[in-house]
C-alpha cells in the first residue's frame, strides 16, 4: 500500500501544503534550539555583568540602575522598555525605569522588538523569530561569537521565517520547499549541537521534507 502523505487531501494546494509543511517544521526547529539558547544567554549575562563590574563606579546587572544604563554605550543600545514593566508604567520615560536584570530571559528581551519579548522562560512560549534574533544578533556585541551561527540564523530569518510569515504563495515552488529545510537544516548544524541531538533533528527534518513533500500526495 503506497504511504499517505501528510496531507491526504484536496482541499488545499500544493504551494499551500509546503506553507504549512515549512511552518509545522520550523517549530520543531525552535523546540530544539531553545536549549542552546538558554545556554547562551547564560554565558553572555556572565559576560556582561563581568563589563558592569568594569565601570566606574562598578555595578552589577542585579542592581544596575539608570546612571549606568544611561551612560554605558554598551548598555545604551539594549531595550530596557521591555522588562520590569517599564514601557506601560512609564512609557519612553527612561530616568523611571526600573533597569535591574533579574535573569537570563529578562536580559534576552533587552534585545528584542517588544512584540517578540512576551516570552517566560527558554521554552515553547520562546518564538522562532525571537530565537533568529538572538542567534543573529551583533549589536551591541554578538551574543553568539560565531559567524557561521550569525549567518546561518540571518538566512533562515530572510529567506525562511520570513517568508513565511508573509505568503506570496506563488513563490512557494518545490524548489523554494527545499532550499527553506535546507537553510533550517544549515542553521541546526551551525550551533554545535551535540551529535545525538543535532542528528534526531536532522532526522525529523528530513522526515518533514520528505513526509510533507508534494511527490507523496
Amino acid at each position: 500500500m503506497r504511504e499517505r502523505s501528510l496531507f491526504a487531501t484536496d482541499m488545499i494546494s500544493d504551494e499551500e501544503k509546503r506553507w504549512l509543511v515549512v511552518g509545522l517544521a520550523s517549530r520543531k526547529v525552535a523546540a530544539s534550539l531553545c536549549n542552546t539558547i538558554q545556554k547562551g544567554m547564560a554565558l553572555h549575562y556572565a559576560n556582561l555583568d563581568t563589563h558592569c563590574k568594569s565601570l566606574s563606579p562598578p555595578c552589577e546587572l542585579s542592581t544596575l540602575t539608570f546612571g549606568p544604563a544611561n551612560k554605558d554605550a554598551t548598555l545604551q543600545c539594549l531595550k530596557f522598555e521591555n522588562i520590569n514593566g517599564n514601557g506601560q508604567l512609564y512609557g519612553k520615560v527612561k530616568k523611571n525605569y526600573s533597569y535591574f536584570v533579574s535573569s537570563e530571559v529578562e536580559l534576552a528581551k533587552l534585545y528584542l522588538p517588544n512584540y517578540l519579548a512576551k516570552f517566560l522562560a527558554f521554552d515553547e512560549s520562546l518564538d522562532l523569530s525571537a530565537i533568529l534574533r538572538l542567534l543573529g544578533c551583533s549589536k551591541p556585541a554578538p551574543i553568539f561569537p560565531s559567524l557561521s551561527i550569525q549567518m546561518a540564523a540571518d538566512d533562515v530569518r530572510d529567506h525562511c521565517r520570513n517568508k513565511w510569515a508573509h505568503p506570496n504563495l506563488s513563490e512557494w515552488t518545490e524548489d523554494f520547499f527545499n532550499d527553506c529545510f535546507s537553510k533550517l537544516e544549515g542553521l541546526m548544524k551551525s550551533v554545535g549541537l551535540p551529535s545525538i541531538e543535532e542528528k534526531s533533528a536532522l532526522d525529523q527534518l528530513s522526515e518533514w521534507q520528505t513526509k510533507g513533500g508534494i511527490k507523496n500526495s
